[in-house]
């Protein structure tokens, strides 16, 4: 099974299809031949941002993208901003990864991420209820308060505006029971994805670059001493370079180039909207927050006051929407006391897939002299993939280095040890996290 099985153009039951305020317009397919300075295969926030900025340098940009713009994890992920890694994954950690200067770029890309995209929010006027209440990392037992106190304490080192919040504060700002304490980066923000998804691409656009829709790219080679040649089923492309932006949706466009990241399917699900009186004490400021806990301790609300909840699918379930709905009422029945004995319903829920490395890391990949792929960001892509799209239409424009992108480079493919039983895995771990983190919600 290819991932083009795996795509969804119609988005249905995908919530923040009911709430976004763009226009999603039908783009033509690519047909015949071509050529550009620069082929990006995949429309999310990675390629369009790189797309916007390498058309602002004057390169002729095409956009390749297999469904429709906002089909793919970019517009139906659950919409966090978060200014900070996967999870426990710590600043000294990046910079063991990387080396110093390189990791504190990237800590730094990360850190100012959410500001930036507030900029490019409001320069292009993208409708995707943008808003930046803040993020918040609570503790859920003493071995989680010690991991995020030390990650506070390295975020801080490095001039993040956080805080350190004690329990009743953590209590106050999430309306969550259970936690010991946390930190908060007032600069997270929460938004409409499918929003933000299509305001790129119509950015991008009015920069110049070309989005070409329903184009799936079947392969791509480069011959020595050649320029690239892009190839679907009705087209063919000639490329000074191509990036490849497909993330989770990587098929083998060269050889074995989707055992280079473990994908993972997710869930999300939202309730109707919470009625005013619980709005008072359940993220009464509309601030988000993501634990340490691999079972769905996370929460926001949408811009209608919808509770948003998810985890990971389970392979083997046969009714996987309702195995998910089941796991969502649990987990916010723990977690909210005033929703204890509420009636709770839902009206949405929906699926897609995450892209996840060994280190938690996305890696950039010279796969042939000018074919390129960034992909693996995990769950905190929808800060880290637009603003590293930008440094990538820099690169691409001629304005920086390849030694300027601060991510690892690989020069070819890196396959993961034990791809398919790591792959396998990945599809029936969740019972197990629910099974480890039990004791950690009480209700």
């Amino acid at each position: 099974m290819t991932t083009a099985n795996w795509v969804d153009t119609t988005m249905d039951g995908v919530a923040w299809a009911k709430t976004c305020g763009e226009d999603r317009p039908e783009r033509p397919a690519l047909e015949g031949e071509a050529e550009a300075d620069l082929v990006i295969v995949g429309a999310g926030f990675l390629g369009t941002m790189t797309a916007l900025r390498a058309a602002q340098a004057g390169l002729k940009v095409l956009v390749l993208e297999g469904g429709r713009v906002a089909s793919g994890a970019s517009g139906r992920n659950g919409g966090y901003v978060v200014p900070h890694f996967p999870g426990a994954v710590s600043p000294q950690m990046v910079e063991g990864y990387l080396g110093r200067e390189k990791g504190r770029k990237l800590c730094e890309l990360v850190m100012s991420g959410p500001n930036r995209l507030a900029e490019i929010v409001k320069h292009y006027r993208i409708r995707s209820d943008y808003l930046q209440n803040g993020w918040l990392q609570p503790a859920h037992d003493e071995v989680a308060l010690g991991k995020t106190r030390a990650i506070y304490e390295q975020w801080k080192s490095l001039g993040a505006p956080v805080s350190w919040l004690d329990a009743g504060e953590v209590a106050a700002e999430l309306g969550a029971g259970g936690y010991l304490g946390g930190w908060r980066n007032p600069e997270g923000a929460v938004i409409n994805p499918m929003g933000q998804s299509l305001g790129f691409a119509r950015a991008a656009e009015a920069e110049g670059a070309v989005i070409h829709e329903h184009s799936r790219v079947e392969s791509i080679v480069q011959d020595p001493g050649q320029k690239a040649v892009v190839r679907g089923e009705n087209f063919r492309v000639t490329a000074g370079k191509v990036l490849i932006a497909t993330n989770a949706y990587t098929d083998d466009l060269l050889p074995e180039l989707r055992k280079t990241v473990i994908p993972v399917r997710l869930w999300h699900t939202t309730t109707k909207p919470l009625s005013p009186e619980l709005r008072k004490t359940i993220l009464p400021n509309n601030a988000c927050f993501t634990d340490l806990r691999k079972s769905g301790g996370f929460g926001r609300l949408d811009i209608e006051g919808r509770l948003v909840s998810g985890g990971s699918c389970l392979g083997v379930a046969r009714d996987a929407k309702g195995y998910g709905l089941a796991h969502a009422r649990a987990r916010i029945n723990a977690l909210y006391p005033a929703l204890r004995g509420q009636p709770l319903e839902f009206d949405s829920y929906w699926e897609g897939y995450v892209a996840v490395t060994d280190n938690y890391l996305p890696h950039m990949q010279r796969l042939r002299p000018d074919v390129f792929s960034v992909i693996g960001f995990g769950t905190r892509g929808v800060n880290l993939a637009p603003n590293l799209g930008l440094l990538l239409g820099d690169f691409f424009g001629g304005k920086l280095g390849l030694a300027d992108i601060p991510l690892e480079q690989v020069d070819g493919v890196r396959k993961i040890a034990a791809h398919g039983i790591k792959s396998a895995v990945a599809q029936q771990i969740f019972p197990y996290y629910k099974f480890r983190d039990r004791k950690s919600f009480v209700v």
